[in-house]
């Protein structure tokens, strides 16, 4: 189990990243509860944590893919006009079971 951050540096409705060991992962506070979920998209690498969220929906600032920040399933591909250029589409993102303890939110790997 590793501490990722507290409770108070990701605000309700907001999302922030950071690095646990060899993973990026982003913390999400979606109606005052916690998630964690890889922060890169698996489609081209793009840094979630600068993308938009909107309750639970989080949208890839790359090619807008969207994931379901309480699950990592993925609600919505890239297009397809941008699968013929890249060769590939996006797919669920891994989640993180986390912990609160003491203000802080961990991980469980």
């Amino acid at each position: 189990m590793e501490k990722v951050c507290s409770l108070l540096d990701v605000p309700e409705g907001k999302m922030k990243g950071y690095t646990v060991g060899s993973k990026y992962i982003l913390i999400a506070n979606v109606d005052g509860n916690f998630y964690a979920i890889a922060a890169v998209c698996p489609h081209r690498g793009g840094y979630l944590p600068v993308g938009t969220l909107e309750k639970n929906i989080l949208k890839c600032p790359v090619h807008g893919a969207e994931f379901d920040v309480t699950t990592g399933k993925l609600i919505e591909d890239v297009s397809q006009e941008v699968k013929e250029v890249t060769g590939s589409g996006a797919h669920d993102l891994t989640s993180y079971k986390i912990l609160i303890m003491e203000n802080s939110i961990y991980i469980r790997e």
